[in-house]
């Protein structure tokens, strides 16, 4: 009895799973965790959005085994041409997030909040690296990166999707589960999520470009 009472009710975890991912396209569970991963403390980092000290830099990739590099605090969009990958690591070298970025192959951009303690790795993929500050300004278009609700985004509810493509909105909160929704463009097979936006969660958008927000009518 035991043995079968464990088991009703892992299928009707299981099935509420489903049911949830059906309806609005949110991927919860063992599932969720494995294609978030683990969230270091420091991804939650806000820095001064005035970018004093904030610079442009660009250049050729100095190694073929790609190049590290620290900035000053900013706010800043990454990219590099052809196409490699972007890694941002804390002052311990624990990796925050990575991304697919260039012209060829991944997002056009990465933007974040970056820490004169982070360092920053662009891989050998790169001919060239261009780093850009960014002026901060609300949006219902955001793209690849970490945005903070209440600075880049207004709270609220919304309904997100995007043009073409597939993605993911993944929506921080510091002390809580994080909420992950898998994107898909098309006319035909596009998808639709609802979300609800709190002042102080960050967003990540990942391996897609762009996610529109449309406000839902009260």
């Amino acid at each position: 009895m035991l043995f079968l009472s464990g088991c009703h009710n892992l299928q009707g975890k299981k099935s509420e799973m489903i049911s949830v991912y059906a309806d609005n396209y949110e991927i919860t569970g063992t599932t969720r965790d494995e294609i978030i991963g683990k969230i270091h403390p420091a991804i939650f980092t806000t820095v001064d959005r005035s970018n004093t000290g904030a610079t442009r830099k660009y250049g050729p990739m100095p190694t073929k085994k790609g190049a590290k590099v620290t900035l000053e605090t900013g706010r800043y969009a990454l990219t590099g041409y052809p196409s490699g990958n972007i890694y941002v690591y804390d002052e311990d070298d624990n990796l925050l997030f990575r991304e697919i970025v260039g012209e060829k192959v991944g997002m056009p951009t990465l933007t974040a909040d970056i820490d004169s303690s982070f360092s920053i790795v662009f891989d050998g993929g790169y001919n060239t690296v261009t780093i850009l500050p960014v002026k901060t300004e609300l949006s219902t278009e955001l793209t690849a990166g970490i945005w903070d609700v209440g600075l880049d985004i207004e709270p609220g509810n919304y309904t997100i999707s995007i043009p073409y493509g597939y993605g993911f909105v993944q929506i921080l909160e510091e002390g809580k589960d994080p909420q992950l929704f898998e994107l898909m463009g098309g006319e035909l097979t596009g998808s639709q999520s609802q979300v609800q936006l709190k002042e102080g969660q960050k967003v990540r958008v990942t391996k897609v470009s762009m996610v529109k927000f449309e406000p839902l009518i009260e």
